[in-house]
């Protein structure tokens, strides 16, 4: 069962679970994710679909935004986000500390949605995530391919030119990732793994009584959704 609706020209979904347990996940997701009316990317996505309905399963109660397509963490789908989160919290029957699960590029989405709602996220996992646009630039510049691609869609985004975006990326502050706020990164390994595993060592290294970090073989992508409900699962003893 599902309920679909619409703010500010983007559409939003809510997967209800048979049995829910009164916890939430909040998906923010990758360049790729969208929600339209009564259909999203994580409904269509076989893999996502899986992730999704095990976590129906467990009674969460899931729900996500289009949050104006390809955002690349900016303002106005941070707000958006902000948003969405208060008025599902007043039509719902949920308790209003919420668990995240981002991928990707929706990291940095919810990265600052973290900052922006103090007291409310509950824990956050993230899959495969871009930690930094900067970063993203940095890996991005290795594959010609989809360079041009890559720097195309900031621009679209950011509606700025490669210049201005090369200069605001320079500016970037590292991920401070919320020091407190327990979070999992869960990295399915793949052929940019030693860049990201250095990078991913570098904050535990500064934060390792709330992060932790698993990585996968892409076989075993099925153990996602399982990884996610077991670390969630960590912080609901407190309501």
């Amino acid at each position: 069962m599902l309920r679909s609706f619409e703010y500010d020209d983007q559409w939003n979904i809510i997967y209800y679970p048979k049995k829910p347990s009164g916890f939430s996940i909040f998906i923010i997701g990758d360049h790729h994710h969208y929600v339209d009316h009564q259909d999203s990317f994580w409904l269509q996505h076989p893999g996502r679909a899986q992730i999704l309905d095990q976590f129906l399963d467990s009674g969460y109660t899931c729900f996500s935004s289009n949050l104006y397509g390809e955002h690349w963490g900016d303002d106005q789908a941070v707000h958006l986000a902000k948003t969405i989160y208060h008025m599902i919290m007043k039509t719902e029957i949920l308790n209003t500390n919420i668990h995240l699960f981002a991928e990707g590029k929706g990291a940095l989405v919810a990265l600052k949605l973290m900052e922006e709602l103090p007291g409310h996220i509950r824990s956050a996992v993230f899959l495969t995530p871009c930690l930094s646009a900067s970063q993203c630039l940095e890996n991005e510049k290795h594959k010609k391919v989809y360079f041009q691609p890559f720097i195309k869609s900031m621009q679209n985004t950011l509606k700025s030119d490669e210049s201005v975006i090369q200069a605001t990326l320079n500016k970037e502050k590292e991920p401070s990732l919320c020091v407190g706020l327990p979070l999992k990164i869960i990295h399915v390994l793949d052929h940019d793994q030693n860049e990201k595993m250095e990078w991913y060592k570098k904050i535990q290294s500064h934060n390792r009584e709330t992060i932790a970090i698993s990585y996968l073989l892409p076989e075993k992508r099925y153990k996602i959704a399982g990884e996610a409900i077991r670390f969630y699962k960590e912080f609901e003893n407190v309501l």
